[in-house]
């Protein structure tokens, strides 16, 4: 795993945390980069998000990432996926049937992962599992390796609980576009 730790504009954050969870952007696109920042502006409308600095820094920086992501895999294509997740979504440790992934968190805690030797005994116990475990940090970008280009060598990972706790993440997700969407 690639771990780019990126830092935000002042108040950028502040944003993100003020907002309501119904009003955080949601939905997937597949397609080309150079449609990301328009594609992003509709998910902001669809939610009533004004067209203002910290809106234009949230698509900005998605837009740069998906540009930064398909360069880096040799791509003109992403499939970029935005949510707000308030359960525990993907709880389980798991290895992705991906090639490439991209996960950056832009409110609430970040996708948990582990080392490799950790995780054959997480794989088993799951929920019960008490071992460490690495987070990314809120705006870092994690890129690793799904099972279509690593294998069993693939990072273990999870979406951190947050169920019953009152927190909403906001979580982009770019993968690696496969040939048969």
């Amino acid at each position: 795993m690639a771990i780019w730790r990126r830092q935000v504009p002042p108040g950028f954050a502040q944003w993100l945390d003020a907002l309501p969870a119904e009003r955080l952007p949601e939905g997937r696109f597949i397609g080309p980069v150079a449609c990301v920042p328009a594609r992003m502006a509709a998910l902001c409308d669809l939610v009533g998000l004004a067209n203002d600095p910290q809106r234009r820094t949230l698509i900005g920086d998605t837009s740069r990432l998906a540009r930064a992501f398909a360069t880096l895999i040799g791509s003109r294509d992403v499939d970029l996926r935005i949510e707000p997740i308030d359960h525990d979504s993907c709880w389980r440790f798991h290895r992705d049937n991906v090639g490439f992934r991209l996960n950056a968190t832009y409110r609430g805690p970040g996708t948990q992962w582990l080392a490799e030797a950790d995780t054959g005994r997480a794989l088993r116990a799951q929920r019960r599992y008490r071992g460490p475990v690495q987070e990314l940090p809120r705006f870092a970008a994690g890129v690793f390796k799904g099972v279509r280009r690593a294998g069993a060598g693939a990072i273990v990972h999870r979406s951190p609980p947050v169920a019953g706790s009152g927190r909403t993440r906001l979580f982009l997700c770019l993968n690696e576009v496969d040939d048969d969407e």
